[in-house]
């Protein structure tokens, strides 16, 4: 049942997989196929209490840590973010637990129901996104949630979690990317972000370029939203290992106590600043997080496949950086913090990547490529991956995840370290070929 169901879900546009799309993706009347879909499920949305977060990177993160925070302060708290690594269903989660196949299966045939209505020849057929955000909205309805935190999918202006009334939204550092859809500069990919502004609810920003604020506040202001631009957590700079997770020691904004974090780099003090910023404007709107819950909700979260430890000797880190940025940030992360400064590099992209640029940002660390192919619907062929590093050193495809691993451990030298990185779908792979227990989803027959 929970297979057939995640088939039939599957089976819509889905701008993830690149599944069904044509030209681009369906996103012109997505707005209102999302409002009928949560229309015909009785507007479950209505009432919650939410956390909306746009942006280009991190999002995810911040998501992450203000929801371990609201956990921490008793909150019964849903989270909803993509993609997944192992199972559709860690995008459904309640206080940290994924939604059961049973609850899963049951949500989807309250949607098969909803979608009938929805489809017709003005609205067009819904997209996999847009009746996975009308579940999630119902599920969390049904199981009474104290606070919802809503990750946006794509952009923010046209983004199905767009059809919500938030308590506070956020948007996290801006970067270039979906250009074709979003814009070609960073200013015009921030107004595409910041349109989830709503009247009179509190707009949290990163810091970021001065154009780029420009541009968050301009679409804040006309919608009338009051915009807060959030620094980051001050850190010493130092990062550890505990629990097979890379975690950092911040200092608490408002008492200057030490702050530990479970995420490490710099980019997630600049996360954490956000996150720490959206759990008291909770509280300014009656819904308070203390700070004794923020600081040991930060210190539990947990966020898979970002500068995880996945093995020992030799060490093996997954992450799931896919842009250039974010692949500079893994590095010096840890090569500075973590004191781990070389060693061989597992390495796949999804199809819509320029790989080169990422390559050549792992050179300070990567003693050599082991490329494969990632095991998601959009994975590059590792042929296409070698084609584009056009013969650089050390480059060398193998078959799957589990030799790719196998491979690199042999050409660990003492003192060095495993890095998998490229797509999240990589760190989902090497995780799984490191025997880190996974809940997967079943294979499905889906339209290419």
């Amino acid at each position: 049942m929970y297979a057939a169901g995640l088939a039939w879900l599957y089976a819509y546009a889905d701008f993830e997989r690149g599944a069904g799309l044509g030209g681009g993706p369906p996103f012109e009347r997505g707005l209102e196929r999302t409002s009928r879909l949560l229309a015909d499920l009785g507007n479950p949305h209505d009432g919650l209490r939410i956390v909306h977060v746009a942006g280009s990177k991190g999002k995810g993160s911040v998501c992450a840590l203000v929801a371990s925070a609201a956990e921490a302060a008793g909150l019964r708290t849903g989270l909803y973010t993509q993609p997944h690594l192992h199972t559709f269903r860690e995008r459904f989660q309640i206080d940290g637990e994924p939604i059961h196949q049973a609850s899963f299966t049951r949500l989807v045939a309250q949607a098969r129901d909803a979608v009938k209505g929805t489809c017709s020849a003005s609205l067009g057929a819904p997209t996999t996104f847009e009746i996975s955000t009308a579940m999630a909205l119902a599920w969390f309805r049904m199981q009474g949630v104290d606070l919802a935190i809503l990750e946006v999918g794509l952009g923010g202006r046209l983004d199905a979690t767009n059809v919500v009334s938030p308590d506070v939204t956020a948007v996290t550092t801006i970067v270039r990317e979906h250009t074709r859809l979003l814009g070609d500069t960073l200013p015009a990919i921030a107004r595409e972000k910041a349109a989830i502004a709503k009247p009179g609810v509190p707009m949290l920003v990163s810091s970021q370029p001065a154009d780029v604020l420009a541009a968050i506040r301009d679409v804040a202001v006309a919608a009338g939203a009051d915009v807060e631009v959030v620094p980051a957590l001050a850190t010493d700079g130092t990062a550890a290992w505990r629990d097979g997770r890379a975690t950092t020691i911040a200092r608490d904004p408002q008492s200057g106590d030490t702050l530990p974090l479970g995420l490490a780099g710099p980019h997630q003090a600049r996360n954490a600043g956000l996150a720490y910023a959206i759990c008291r404007a909770l509280g300014d709107r009656g819904l308070p997080i203390p700070r004794d819950a923020i600081r040991a909700g930060f210190a539990a979260a947990r966020w898979p496949g970002r500068l995880e430890l996945v093995g020992n000797d030799p060490p093996v880190v997954v992450d799931g950086a896919h842009t250039v940025e974010a692949v500079e940030v893994v590095v010096e992360t840890l090569r500075r913090q973590l004191n781990l400064r070389r060693g061989p590099v597992i390495f796949g992209a999804l199809r819509d990547k320029s790989v080169r640029p990422m390559a050549e940002a792992l050179r300070p660390f990567a003693t050599r490529l082991v490329v494969i192919q990632p095991g998601h619907p959009r994975g590059m062929p590792s042929g296409a991956v070698l084609d584009q590093l056009d013969g650089l050193p050390g480059a060398t495809a193998v078959l799957n995840a589990a030799s790719a691993l196998a491979l690199a451990r042999d050409a660990a030298r003492p003192g060095q370290a495993v890095l998998a990185t490229g797509s999240l779908a990589v760190a989902a792979d090497i995780r799984a070929a490191a025997g880190i227990p996974v809940d997967t989803d079943p294979s499905v027959l889906v339209n290419p």
